[in-house]
């Protein structure tokens, strides 16, 4: 199992805008074969950042995803203020 943090950073004053655009996309995420989920979250600090929690079961259903992302992320154009921080973590135990 391969877990993934994704923090982004919304434009200013977009996080909202953000969130509804990453709640869209993880509607047809949690669809594709080897996804577990796909959590969207808010800081409570700033609501201009964003941090997404992914898992998948190997590296193939991560590839797949970032396929469909490709397809999926068109409505995220003028809300990120630049490249996601993204990180990859193995389940241990």
């Amino acid at each position: 199992m391969i877990g993934i943090t994704a923090v982004m950073s919304a434009t200013p004053g977009n996080g909202d805008a953000l969130v509804a655009e990453m709640k869209k996309i993880a509607a047809e995420v949690v669809k594709e074969a080897g996804n577990h989920c796909y959590l969207v979250h808010q800081s409570v600090d700033d609501a201009d950042t964003v941090l997404i929690y992914e898992q998948y079961t190997d590296q193939d259903a991560i590839a797949a995803h970032q396929e469909n992302m490709k397809a999926l992320g068109g409505g995220l154009k003028g809300l990120l203020a630049g490249r996601p921080d993204v990180k990859l973590f193995t389940l241990e135990g």
